[in-house]
């Protein structure tokens, strides 16, 4: 008898396990970045540096705008035009992004893991373009709505 308690005692203490990873932000502590005015270094005053080294946004390194000039010319009495192609400047960006992890064990229910994430998108030169909350990392930011 003494083992039956002795296993539940257990399984219980176990089953309580929890653990947090990183610090949890919430739209409330965010509502003072400003799109286009709010700069890196005041991000990382805030909330401290993010927990990943920021990373290029892949999607700015994958869409490639062109600009093309075309040149018509008289060869042997034919008309001929040539067209040159030059790949157009894009804006880098870069993603910083915070992490926080809950994980919960719960004796005879199994483990439930809460994610959240909060990212900041940077132009060039650190100042902030966009920012959000996702379950998962991201790799590329979201295009800039137009005003």
């Amino acid at each position: 008898m003494k083992t039956y308690w002795a296993i539940l005692l257990l399984l219980v203490l176990c089953g309580c396990a929890s653990g947090e990873y990183g610090k949890l932000i919430t739209p409330d502590q965010v509502t003072w970045i400003q799109k286009g005015g709010t700069t890196r270094d005041e991000i990382i005053a805030r909330f401290g540096a993010p927990q990943m080294p920021e990373v290029q946004d892949l999607a700015g390194m994958q869409n490639m705008e062109f600009e093309s000039t075309s040149v018509e010319t008289v060869e042997e009495g034919k008309k001929v035009t040539r067209t040159k192609m030059k790949p157009m400047p894009q804006p880098h960006q870069t993603i910083a992004q915070y992490f926080f992890t809950r994980s919960e064990a719960i004796a005879f229910a199994g483990a439930t893991t809460t994610s959240k994430n909060f990212w900041v998108c940077y132009d060039e030169a650190g100042v902030v373009q966009s920012s959000g909350f996702s379950e998962m990392p991201i790799t590329s930011c979201p295009a800039a709505s137009k005003k």
